[in-house]
């Protein structure tokens, strides 16, 4: 059996992305997968547990991690080897290393059967983060990756030359949850239910998300996580329900009862590299795409309107349902996204 080792960013259990949706699909067609999630501090341990049929989470715990300084990063990468080899079992040259975190870069450098850097996020842009840190972690990985895929043209386009002879560029996708039939319906006499799903975090405008509930014609759904002052003075306002965390299952669901899904990005370096997952949740659930007109999400094809003002907002709601919506089979599917960078893989190491 194949078997891929994919050190990810997220938790297994966390919202459902990128990440986990490949995951599942290598696991659907046979490959063995152990998921590693974010490194834990203050230990020494490895456990794994059984996430579902050909899938094995695993859980290391290192005495330190660095991120911001790449040669204590060093060491923690070096503690997480050790274990997984020593605990977890697992033997460099017959396994796929799958890295998704660039942070472990240090776990690349030595010899696997391949190795994937999955490139999904503009690295180094987040609030915070330390550039010149990420930087180095993600020149380590274009020199050693067997394949690097991009889940945006614009992480493709900034890649050194060298890299970019071996990148493939491979957008987000959506599960087949979200599949079914559903079409808006007019909303003349009653509010517009408007949602909007995922990480609220520094990169969502939640002060975009308050303009559109002034409006007495809409009602707001959150579903998914949030966090700062804005994010929380919206949760309060009467016209928004908040959901919460949900499932995918339960988010499947709320999604066919809603009409307009909503992309809340706030105009900065960071999303001029992200494919928004929810786009293709929203379109494949057959709902209209509402942004704010930013460069960024310009070239997003799901985008149904750009929305700026209480006046364009009035032209959105009065124009609702008068234009054509993608059809299903023009939504990408994760399953055909993971065969497009295997397939890309397979070409490399014959080359």
């Amino acid at each position: 059996m194949n078997r891929v080792l994919f050190v990810s960013p997220v938790a297994f259990s966390g919202l459902q992305q990128r990440h986990q949706s490949l995951a599942a699909e290598m696991a659907k067609i046979g490959w063995q997968v152990s998921f590693v999630d974010p490194l834990e501090t203050g230990g020494f341990s490895c456990r794994t547990e059984a996430a579902a049929q050909n899938i094995e989470v695993v859980k290391l715990r290192v005495p330190c991690k660095g991120i911001e300084w790449p040669a204590l990063q060093t060491i923690c990468g070096k503690f997480a080897l050790r274990l997984l080899k020593t605990k977890a079992g697992l033997t460099r040259h017959n396994t796929l290393l799958w890295i998704g975190e660039p942070s472990l870069a240090y776990l690349a450098i030595h010899n696997w059967r391949a190795i994937v850097y999955d490139r999904c996020d503009l690295h180094g842009s987040f609030p915070g983060q330390n550039k010149r840190a990420w930087q180095k972690y993600e020149e380590a990985l274009f020199n050693r990756s067997t394949l690097i895929s991009c889940s945006h043209a614009y992480l493709q386009q900034r890649l050194p030359k060298h890299a970019r002879k071996k990148s493939v560029l491979v957008g987000n996708a959506c599960a087949e949850i979200f599949f079914g039939e559903h079409r808006p319906q007019s909303a003349v006499d009653r509010r517009l239910k408007l949602v909007s799903a995922g990480a609220h975090h520094e990169w969502s405008d939640a002060k975009w998300l308050a303009m559109l509930c002034e409006h007495d014609k809409v009602e707001l759904h959150l579903a998914g996580t949030g966090r700062g002052v804005d994010y929380e003075s919206l949760r309060r306002n009467p016209r928004v329900i908040d959901h919460g965390r949900l499932g995918r299952s339960d988010l499947a669901r709320l999604l066919k009862t809603c009409d307009v899904g909503l992309i809340a990005f706030k105009d900065i370096e960071l999303i001029k590299g992200v494919d928004p997952v929810k786009a293709y949740e929203y379109a494949a659930s057959g709902l209209e795409i509402w942004a704010p007109p930013i460069d960024a999400l310009r070239s997003n094809s799901l985008v149904s309107r750009y929305v700026s003002s209480t006046a364009e907002l009035d032209q959105a709601i009065r124009g609702f349902a008068t234009r054509p919506l993608p059809p299903a089979e023009s939504i990408a599917r994760w399953s055909d996204r993971l065969q497009t960078i295997l397939d890309r893989l397979t070409v490399l190491q014959s080359d």
